[in-house]
């Protein structure tokens, strides 16, 4: 679904996972990404591998 949503609109697709990658799985990420730049799939990569870190007060 996501894959189809870059299709259309690839401004769209950047924002939902600017916001939500951590939520989505790697296998689906890769689908989502794989019809954007190398530049932007490894950033998307990439980011993904970073540990996602929570401050509780």
């Amino acid at each position: 679904m996501l894959r189809e949503v870059g299709k259309k609109d690839e401004k769209v697709l950047i924002a939902f996972l600017e916001k939500e990658y951590y939520n989505i799985h790697r296998t689906a990420l890769r689908y989502a990404i794989e019809r954007l730049e190398e530049d932007k799939r490894k950033y998307f990569l990439n980011k993904k591998n970073e540990k996602q870190i929570f401050y509780i007060n």
